[in-house]
Order: structure tokens, then sequence, then C-alpha cells
């Protein structure tokens, strides 16, 4: 299953591009990478469903305190979630969301003064992080 994490890479990189240049990504994009994405992970993974679970939760918690700008974020979250090897690094995810999406968002503010910005970039970059300290399962 070598291949669905170039897959992902590509699929992060360019919606990564597209938010941050336009600001709209298709939801049915994010949707169905998602699935496809939980799909593989549960039948090759069983800690992937509660890994998923807390991913999402997780997200949902971030998005509800206007940490995320939209429900992209917590879709790509949970994808990425789905496809980690242990809680142990669904933590380190976590951390590494934190990290990087403040200094992003920091900034951004100090380049540009704008309040909001395209977080799906950050994630681009954990999943490229998870990816190179050996994190993922797929």
């Amino acid at each position: 299953m070598m291949p669905l994490i170039w897959v992902v890479a590509i699929f992060l990189l360019i919606t990564g591009i597209i938010d941050w240049k336009i600001r709209k990504i298709p939801s049915i994009f994010l949707t169905g990478m998602l699935f496809v994405v939980a799909f593989i992970s549960i039948s090759l993974n069983p800690n992937a469903l509660s890994l998923g679970v807390l991913g999402f939760i997780m997200a949902y918690l971030l998005y509800e305190a206007d940490f995320f700008g939209g429900v992209a974020d917590v879709k790509v979250m949970t994808m990425i979630s789905f496809m980690l090897l242990n809680t142990y690094w669904l933590l380190a995810s976590f951390i590494l969301i934190g990290i990087f999406g403040i200094t992003w968002k920091a900034i951004l503010k100090i380049r540009t003064g704008e309040k909001e910005c395209a977080f799906l970039p950050i994630f681009f970059f954990v999943y490229f992080t998870l990816y190179m300290l050996g994190g993922l399962f797929l």
C-alpha cells in the first residue's frame, strides 16, 4: 500500500495550493479521499478505526474553537488520523498541527494582517513530517 502514501501526499499538496490561492476546495474531493483512506486503513489496520474517530473528535473540537477555518480541515485531519500507526503518533500529529498551525498563522498575520488563513498547507507539512519520522501505517 505504499502508493497510497504518495497519492495522499500529492492530494494534500494540490489541495493545499488550491486552499492557499483560492480558499475553496470542492467537498466531494475531500470526502471521497477520506472514505478511500478510511476503507483501506481499516481493512489493513484494526487500530485505524479508533485513531480515525479520535482524530475526528479532536479536529471537530479544534474547528469549534476556531483554530480551523472550515470543515475541509476537519476532513483532512481525520484522513491523516486514519493513516497513523498508533495513539502515540496521533498525539504527535496533534502537537505538530498545533506548532505548525500557530507558526503559520503568526507569520501570515505579521506579513499580511489577515485574521483567517488557509490551513490545508499545514496538513501537507504535518503529513510529510509524520512520513519522514515513520509514523504512517500505509
